[in-house]
């Protein structure tokens, strides 16, 4: 009788996972979900220096780093995952910050970077 019951719970669980499985590949969520509010001042803190306040790249700085114009269509064509990964582990020129950010700071930082690309002059897209 045990048995039958234990039976009868998995039974129930893999139904379940079957219903929500096509819903969950028809919904997906995104990847990364941040604050540009929070993302903001973090932004100010960690990466202006380089990137400039615009995110434009045109400090001295990041004139000397080659610093990335984050407003470029080609920066914003990334996937939040490759920012995700550049940020947390640092590439080329940029620092790493996943020691200094956690998670959700850096979720944060990625759609306020989001919002800087839509800020940019259609002349420069």
């Amino acid at each position: 009788m045990e048995r039958v019951s234990i039976v009868r719970k998995w039974h129930k669980v893999g139904v379940v996972l079957l219903l929500a499985f096509p819903f969950a590949m028809a919904n997906p969520a995104k990847a990364q979900t941040g604050s540009a509010a929070n993302g903001q001042k973090i932004f100010h803190e960690k990466c202006e220096k380089c990137h400039g306040k615009d995110g434009g790249g045109d400090t001295s700085s990041g004139k000397a780093l080659r610093a990335a114009d984050l407003r470029s269509a080609d920066v914003q064509k990334k996937t939040d995952a490759d920012f995700y990964t550049q940020i947390d582990k640092g590439k080329k020129n940029m620092p790493p910050f996943g020691a200094s950010l956690d998670k959700t700071q850096i979720n944060d930082v990625i759609a306020y970077v989001r919002e800087l690309g839509k800020k940019q002059p259609e002349a420069k897209k």
